[in-house]
């Protein structure tokens, strides 16, 4: 199934591919579809393509091919690739890249591309590549075509806008998750151990928090007859555990580590969180923790392996990171923390999970038949009970119902995977079985056996959504034009490693906040943080035009 790569310098492969494979032959036979960018490629229709609604896509066969990042998928012999292909009567073809980031720029510039791009576009590409003519305009093929995508855009008008570029074109179409493994926060706790040391409440402040720290560092939490030998809170750097305690103080939801993000205030305008005064407050309570020795000391310098090591090995209570990196056969409970409040905030919440991502297909200039190539994607953008036979991305994520996996009853609360499969590592070679890849999935069972992953699904919809608030966050999906784009990234990079780099040095000592702090404002306006604000508010403007 793998399509051989196009290869401007050898002419004659060149035409007969654009003859054999080109989604679907020469432009005579498909009514004259354009062929070029603009929001009306396409909009004439295409004489081989069934009316919309109708099965298979095409009258006469037609072969279109992808290019890009697989994730993993493998095309050969995989059950949903098949039946998407069976459904629409389209041969799939493939050409996957290993080093896709290495290769995308010669990619483009020798136009080396198949008919759809697959996963792997960031924004900034889409604003590159799109205007100048080698990404389609997708929005009038969505409307005329495509009405799965359509109406996901009609009922979620943020991912529309996340979605658009900054010429008001629609460059790629996204990949959609809801599940009930996706979390706002990723901050768990032991809660046997809790319970060790006498406490039963979870913590609901920051004072709360600190007595429980307090109390694992001093008692036998882990009940091996050592109380010295337990680590209060690990993480590595200032990641997700640390979020929820600059949220604590700041009452700004945080999407990155140590207010390394975005938030908008109650009059919309643009903010950091290191410049809040409650963030330095947040310095302070860091900086009291790992003096008294609740901090792992390794905190700043640990690999992702030795953090898990600690967290697997039981070594550690709080730590950042999802329950399911424990050892499998404990017994001990997983608990989530939950936002906090604390002396300068008295509000819990959290950023909701990110529920979509952009630049997972798009159709380019290659494409000789966008009315199929849209058709074809469109399949993927629909609910199973509207899913022409179950093509769906639920299917493409999971595996197809009763086949691969089932529901445990008709309450349809959990679901569980039907032999010889036992997880995700066997689906993948029937269907994808991750994320990114073009499509809507709504799917809020939990998956039954899987003892973590069960507490991590409860712990989430109990301690973490019920405090979920986008009001003051900056959109994940908020675009740049190109210029922007570039100058943001510049300013970006070095301002938020000062930041990062700083903040650890308060917390750890090695600066001393109240004498430092003026120096650590003046020195982010040094890094050109009032340009960048001015970037980001000019984006966000922008993005809230497009949902209106």
């Amino acid at each position: 199934m793998k399509m051989k790569r196009i290869l401007s310098a050898i002419l004659v492969v060149c035409m007969m591919l654009g003859v054999l494979t080109a989604c679907g032959g020469n432009t005579a036979e498909n009514g004259g579809a354009n062929q070029n960018a603009g929001s009306n490629a396409g909009s004439e229709g295409s004489e081989n393509v069934t009316p919309v609604g109708e099965y298979p896509i095409v009258n006469e066969p037609i072969t279109i091919t992808f290019t890009g990042v697989s994730n993993g998928a493998i095309p050969e012999n995989n059950l949903f690739f098949q039946r998407w292909s069976e459904t629409s009567g389209i041969t799939l073809e493939f050409d996957f890249y290993d080093t896709w980031n290495d290769q995308k720029g010669l990619v483009f510039a020798g136009s080396e591309y198949g008919d759809i791009i697959l996963n792997g576009l960031t924004i900034s590409d889409e604003e590159m590549y799109g205007p100048q003519g080698q990404l389609l305009d997708l929005t009038d093929l969505i409307e005329n075509y495509a009405p799965n995508i359509k109406k996901v855009f009609e009922e979620h008008p943020e991912i529309k806008a996340g979605c658009t570029a900054t010429d008001g074109a629609i460059y790629s179409l996204p990949y959609i998750f809801y599940t009930a493994t996706t979390q706002p926060m990723i901050a768990y706790f032991n809660g046997t151990w809790m319970e060790n040391v006498g406490i039963t409440k979870v913590p609901e402040t920051t004072d709360e928090l600190y007595e429980l720290l307090k109390a694992i560092k001093e008692q036998d939490a882990n009940g091996n007859g050592d109380p010295d030998d337990e680590i209060p809170l690990t993480s590595c750097g200032l990641t997700s555990i640390w979020d929820v305690i600059c949220t604590a103080f700041t009452g700004m939801p945080d999407a990155n580590a140590n207010g390394l993000s975005y938030n908008i205030d109650d009059d919309g305008n643009v903010i950091f969180v290191p410049t809040m005064d409650e963030y330095k407050e947040f310095l302070k309570y860091g900086n009291k923790l790992y003096s008294e020795g609740l901090v792992d000391p390794e905190f700043a310098t640990q690999s992702a392996d030795q953090l898990r090591a600690k967290t697997q090995g039981m070594q550690a209570c709080f730590y950042s990171g999802s329950p399911t990196v424990c050892d499998p056969s404990t017994t001990d409970k997983q608990l989530s923390l939950s936002p906090l409040t604390s002396p300068t905030n008295d509000k819990k919440v959290c950023a909701p999970s990110l529920s979509y991502y952009t630049g997972c297909a798009a159709i380019t200039d290659n494409c000789e038949d966008p009315v199929a190539a849209i058709r074809l994607l469109d399949m993927l953008y629909a609910t199973p009970e509207t899913a022409e036979n179950e093509v769906c991305l639920q299917s493409a994520f999971f595996g197809f119902e009763n086949q691969h996996w089932k529901y445990t009853d008709d309450s349809k609360e959990y679901y569980e995977w039907i032999a010889p499969v036992t997880g995700f590592g066997d689906i993948r070679t029937q269907a994808i079985g991750t994320g990114n890849f073009p499509g809507y999935l709504n799917m809020m069972a939990t998956p039954k056996g899987n003892s973590l992953m069960e507490q991590k699904c409860e712990q989430t919809e109990l301690m973490q959504r019920p405090y979920e608030d986008s009001t003051n966050v900056y959109p994940a999906n908020v675009r740049l034009s190109g210029s922007d784009g570039e100058r943001a990234t510049i300013l970006e990079t070095d301002l938020f490693n000062y930041v990062n780099t700083t903040a650890i040095k308060f917390i750890m000592g090695e600066l001393d906040i109240d004498a430092e702090w003026d120096t650590f404002q003046s020195t982010m306006e040094e890094y050109g943080l009032s340009e960048l604000l001015e970037i980001k508010q000019a984006a966000l403007e922008q993005y809230n035009q497009a949902i209106a």
